[in-house]
């Protein structure tokens, strides 16, 4: 992974970064002229987000690793729900959210009982419809995180009753996971996927 899109995503929720930090310090007394300075530019990511192209999947098997397909695979986890899943989007009654919104939902879940483990999505995103999809995250009480490039809304849930999951907003694309059964190692876990998601719809131009 590369170290811009490392940034982008971090374990146990998002850390807040500052997007500027700036230092004021006291001007001195004026005196002659002297040498104009120069201020050192701080350096830039070799890729930045402005370097990289959002591309809308249209099938659930390009937006996850192989790595992480074998590791759901060596846990009996596979595709149920969504493009290329075994019962593509009859898995699931009603549309989600982000397939409302023009995405894609992908359902992966235990192949003996076929009950959902993760649920990945992938959906565009624009400045109209941004605000009605962060309006929703408040009324689940989710909670906001910032990077320099996305904000995320997650929640760790529990092994009883709420799932883990993970929201990460950019500006045109929203990318989600969630885990069925919450706590902390879940909490983790999608918060990883969702770092794979995005290594898969950013491409460099």
């Amino acid at each position: 992974m590369s170290s811009s899109k490392k940034l982008a995503i971090l374990p146990i929720a998002i850390a807040l970064v500052a997007a500027l930090a700036g230092c004021t310090a006291e001007e001195a007394p004026q005196a002659a002229p002297t040498a104009e300075t120069t201020e050192t530019p701080t350096a830039e990511p070799t890729v930045t987000p402005s370097t990289l192209t959002f591309t809308m999947p249209t099938d659930c098997a390009s937006i996850l690793p192989q790595s992480r397909i074998d590791e759901f695979a060596a846990e009996g986890i596979v595709l149920l729900g969504g493009p290329g899943g075994r019962y593509g989007s009859d898995y699931l009654v009603d549309a989600t959210p982000e397939e409302q919104a023009g995405g894609i939902s992908c359902i992966w879940g235990f192949s003996d009982s076929e009950v959902s483990s993760f649920t990945i999505s992938v959906a565009p995103l624009s400045a109209a419809t941004r605000p009605a999809v962060v309006a929703s995250f408040a009324e689940q009480g989710l909670n906001e995180e910032t990077t320099p490039d996305a904000v995320a809304y997650g929640v760790q849930g529990d092994r009883s009753l709420d799932p883990a999951i993970m929201n990460v907003l950019r500006g045109e694309s929203w990318i989600s996971v969630i885990a069925t059964i919450g706590g902390l190692d879940s909490y983790t876990r999608s918060v990883e996927i969702s770092g794979e998601v995005y290594e898969s719809v950013y491409t460099a131009r």
